[in-house]
């Protein structure tokens, strides 16, 4: 059986990243293929105490929390579903630390050194727009954390921050697809994605041994 195919989808707060999560796996799922649509932080306990609790943590304690429910993500729920062929369309991942942590005062090496044993996806997306309507759009679903909090500058720090990492990560050898979604719709972002994704799954297995 060949393996399955990783894509992370990272970018600012209330870029749209949920949606754009759901609608790529709704047509790649339309494709026939198996798909497995998940997030982080995740819905575990530590993911909870990662998403909800950044008030009571900081810095180089919450970069490490993150790391853990990286991880059990990992082994409970990415790398089997990549094993028995799936495709796993991840909400948020490495990149969001590289960010978000950095933001909090982490040194980059670090958290580099965090993601060391982190399987890299088979694609990463950036997705990135109108700084001021991602933190809009994050004001109206709720501040349930400090990361969403703050004006126009904040939101303009954080969408300078994906640039970089996304600079980064493409430097390091990762497959990194960097989008603006201008006045894209969900679905319309989607199905660029979904054939990105499905030229590069096909270009994976006929080269992957079976």
């Amino acid at each position: 059986m060949n393996r399955g195919f990783f894509v992370a989808i990272d970018g600012p707060s209330g870029i749209g990243k949920s949606t754009v999560t759901a609608a790529l796996a709704g047509q790649l799922a339309g494709q026939g293929l198996p798909v497995l649509a998940t997030k982080e932080p995740t819905a575990s306990p530590l993911g909870s105490l990662t998403r909800f609790g950044t008030d009571d943590y900081q810095g180089l304690a919450l970069a490490c929390l993150v790391a853990a429910d990286r991880y059990q993500h990992l082994e409970t729920e990415i790398r089997p579903a990549l094993a028995s062929g799936t495709v796993v369309v991840c909400d948020r991942y490495v990149a969001s630390s590289l960010v978000l942590q950095r933001l909090d005062g982490v040194p980059p090496k670090f958290l580099w050194a965090l993601a060391e044993q982190a399987d890299r996806p088979d694609l990463t997306v950036i997705l990135t727009g109108d700084p001021i309507r991602s933190r809009e759009r994050a004001a109206r679903r709720g501040l349930y954390n400090r990361f969403h909090r703050g004006g126009p500058e904040a939101g303009a720090a954080e969408a300078e921050a994906y640039r970089a990492v996304a600079a980064e990560l493409q430097a390091a050898g990762h497959a990194v697809v960097v989008h603006d979604i201008g006045t894209q719709t969900a679905e319309e972002v989607a199905a660029v994605l979904a054939a990105s994704v499905l030229s590069r799954r096909e270009g994976n297995w006929t080269t992957a041994p079976s």
